[in-house]
């Protein structure tokens, strides 16, 4: 009757080991990937996101210049910051144009890698976060040189030609020094470009000065006092992350003590220590390689409908496309990682469980009572 309830009391144990151990082997991998700024780089490289950045840079200037009152030709009269207004005369096809030649794939990598690299530093440190920085030095530096020279070139090549009454404005503009906001909408005729080419420095030096030396921005994570002391969990969502963190560091101990406790109750010989351990381990195995061979397909059902839900009607649908590419990458990286360890879990559990079939069953157990003989003897 004791053993009995032994084994029962141990198969609770091993019960919850198999749970704990299959949620443990899932928030390891979520923060081991999604908390690693090298498993962004490796997601944004296999979406070719650098070379489709181009596109959702445009989309967002557009954004920025079309909705900016700053823009408007009365704000503009005063000197005030932001970008010309003859910007918005641009297409989006200029804008990619533009913004292509001058954002190189190398540049933008190295600019993206550093910001991961800056982002994820902070926020897996326990000091408080420090501003994040970005240098717009070599950008400013290649607009206001050749390169930009030549872009805003091929912008004019782009154009159809001047009429009759926009060669008047950029003769006046060139003598008298007037406006050059009407400068981009047409192409001047060949004869005309040694007049147009001290307009293009103007409307090339104006734009480069709107373009900071280094922009900073106070890290994403970090709360309004920007510390990253364990307050109490729930009271303040940047708070509670750290909390969970804290708690995921010592996470594996709650497996390994149901593990323990199992072995206590039930092990009373190398057989059943290989099938008590053998069956839990397998079993944690199989679970996690079922979990990540059905993650990804329901994630692809379920994402999609949470962020129709969810998303502002606002948000382009590129910008979507992108998001969702970028998490299945990221989710992907996760998966493999469960599916390898799992695969490992699995294949030990199954080694403990064939190899108690080759071992004896002891006649004697760990915990069985003296026989009578030997304590008569005595």
């Amino acid at each position: 009757m004791t053993r009995t309830c032994s084994r029962f009391i141990a198969g609770i144990f091993a019960f919850l080991f198999i749970v704990s151990a299959s949620m443990m082997l899932l928030l390891y991998n979520l923060d081991a990937t999604l908390l690693n700024s090298e498993a962004y780089k490796i997601a944004l490289i296999e979406e070719d996101i650098y070379a489709r950045l181009p596109g959702f840079v445009v989309q967002q200037i557009q954004h920025g210049i079309l909705d900016d009152p700053s823009l408007d030709s009365s704000d503009q009269s005063d000197g005030d910051s932001g970008p010309p207004a003859y910007l918005r005369i641009l297409s989006d096809d200029d804008w990619e144009y533009l913004i292509a030649t001058l954002l190189e794939p190398e540049w933008l990598q190295t600019t993206v890698e550093s910001v991961l690299d800056q982002v994820f530093d902070n926020l897996n440190s326990d000091a408080p976060p420090e501003p994040i920085s970005i240098s717009l030095v070599e950008l400013k530096t290649k607009f206001e040189g050749p390169v930009g020279y030549q872009a805003v070139l091929a912008l004019l090549e782009r154009q159809p030609p001047c009429s009759a009454e926009q060669l008047l404005q950029l003769g006046a503009a060139q003598l008298f020094g007037g406006e050059v906001d009407e400068f981009l909408f047409c192409k001047p005729p060949e004869i005309l470009m040694d007049v147009v080419d001290p307009l293009m420095r103007v409307v090339i030096q104006s734009a480069a000065s709107a373009i900071p030396d280094e922009m900073e921005f106070e890290h994403p994570f970090s709360d309004i006092s920007g510390s990253t002391d364990i307050k109490k969990f729930g009271d303040d969502p940047i708070q509670s992350f750290f909390i969970a963190r804290s708690f995921l560091r010592f996470g594996f101990l709650i497996p390994l003590a149901f593990l323990f406790l199992m072995t206590v109750f039930a092990v009373r010989s190398v057989r059943d220590w290989l099938l008590w351990w053998g069956v839990p381990l397998l079993l944690t195995g199989l679970i996690g390689l079922s979990l990540s061979a059905l993650s990804l397909p329901i994630l692809g059902w379920v994402f999609p409908r949470l962020i129709d839900f969810a998303v502002p009607v606002s948000v382009k649908p590129e910008i979507l496309v992108i998001g969702v590419d970028l998490a299945n990458a990221l989710f992907r990286q996760v998966t493999q990682k469960i599916m390898v360890q799992a695969g490992i879990i699995a294949a030990i559990g199954f080694a403990f469980v064939i190899s108690a079939f080759f071992v004896k069953p002891s006649q004697k157990e760990i915990g069985d009572p003296l026989p009578e003989s030997s304590v008569n003897q005595e």
